[in-house]
């Protein structure tokens, strides 16, 4: 999806109290900024305006969760998206956390340290060419990355 160049976004992002803008820093301690550090972790990766974080986070306040766009206009979304859904149900914003990141290189800042639970892919970007097959989020390379940080023994990817 494309999406038009927001000024407001990247300032706003940098104000969030739940936005990291340096994620390789967080490799193998995301947990660590959590209320809640025990509580299991999740992953959203190309989160878009982030309707689908906000609700099944806000409904989900005994699991953290991490959720990973490219684009700072669609994280702005996705900001203001979560901070209206949390006020409408009366609850604190502890369980959730922006970043932008390129997902092709997810491992630079996740672990088998991390113990991601659960990925949630929705409505990624389908790279519709033949050729671009290699860049899906579903493509077999991406999902052997995934192993390296996911917990074993469950069934992770929805």
């Amino acid at each position: 999806m494309r999406i038009r160049y927001k000024k407001w976004a990247r300032p706003e992002l940098e104000a969030s109290p739940f936005y990291v803008d340096n994620p390789e820093e967080q490799r193998g301690k995301w947990k660590e900024l959590f209320k809640s550090p025990s509580l299991p972790l999740n992953l959203e990766l190309g989160c878009g305006k982030g309707y689908f974080i906000a609700n099944i986070a806000s409904e989900n306040q005994n699991e953290n969760y991490i959720a990973i766009d490219l684009i700072d206009a669609m994280l702005g979304l996705a900001k203001r998206n979560v901070e209206e859904i949390y006020k409408e149900k009366n609850k604190e914003i502890d369980n959730i956390i922006l970043t932008r990141f390129d997902i092709e290189r997810i491992n630079l800042i996740l672990s088998k340290e991390d113990k991601i639970e659960r990925i949630y892919i929705n409505f990624c970007n389908p790279w519709p060419r033949g050729k671009h097959h290699k860049k899906r989020l579903t493509h077999t390379k991406q999902l052997e990355k995934y192993k390296e940080f996911l917990v074993k023994g469950r069934r992770n990817i929805f």
